[in-house]
């Protein structure tokens, strides 16, 4: 049976997670672009999709139910 240790942890640049994070903000945006030009495709996404299309009211900007 194969045995999974934890890797030694790694410290990431900060250029480095910061250009990460650009391209993830940039990947974000093409998507939800793509889903309000194709309202069709946005369903397929389900729930989690919907939500990223709403707008975000005070409660729901802080993960406070309503």
């Amino acid at each position: 049976m194969l045995e999974f240790t934890n890797p030694p942890r790694k410290i990431i640049p900060q250029e480095l997670m910061l250009s990460r994070l650009a391209q993830s903000e940039q990947m974000r945006e093409f998507f939800i672009q793509m889903w309000l030009q194709n309202p069709a495709l946005a369903k397929q996404g389900g729930s989690k999709v919907q939500n990223l299309l709403s707008p975000l009211t005070e409660h729901s900007r802080f993960g406070i139910a309503h």
